[in-house]
């Protein structure tokens, strides 16, 4: 692969994608970056999903350069998903001990465009819950729901219960 490569940042469904296809020297790196921040602010583009599946290897410098790119996206609010590892990449990153803390995966861009859309009937249950309940804090009479988080199982304390509350068993 060759250096004077330009890794290219398109539109599609509502994110950007940009799939990388050539080797990984500093200026490609710094072009791609410039580039990829440049879009998320000309489009305000929500997400971004950088695809990797053209790389056999990925240095953690590399790796790195990438993580702080998608942080600097974040602040841009910008929510940013690396797809394409080859598990070859992934056993290596962990062998280095490279920091994978909150990096947001995906086994493709196919997986990641799903995982960025709203759940099908969100939408139409949220307003099929206007209509059919009163006002904030009543629970409907036919619902099985816990009217309070208090009621809720899962959010209510246990009794004798000394822990801080924190939901860890």
């Amino acid at each position: 692969m060759s250096d004077h490569g330009r890794i290219a940042v398109h539109e599609f469904e509502g994110s950007l994608v940009g799939s990388i296809q050539v080797e990984l020297s500093e200026r490609v790196m710094r072009a791609f970056r410039e580039n990829l921040l440049e879009e998320i602010h000309r489009t305000g583009a929500e997400s971004a999903i950088i695809d990797v599946s053209g790389l056999s290897v990925l240095d953690l410098h590399e790796f790195d350069f990438l993580r702080s790119t998608f942080r600097m996206a974040s602040i841009m609010g910008c929510r940013s998903i690396l797809v394409g590892l080859n598990p070859g990449i992934v056993a290596a990153l962990i062998q280095l001990d490279a920091d994978v803390e909150g990096l947001e995966t995906a086994l493709s861009v196919e997986h990641a465009i799903h995982a960025l859309r709203p759940p099908p009937d969100a939408s139409a249950e949220a307003d099929d819950e206007d209509v059919e309940h009163g006002p904030p804090g009543e629970a409907d009479e036919d619902s099985d729901a816990p009217a309070t988080p208090a009621e809720h199982p899962f959010l209510a304390p246990r009794s004798g219960d000394d822990r801080s509350g924190d939901g860890n068993e």
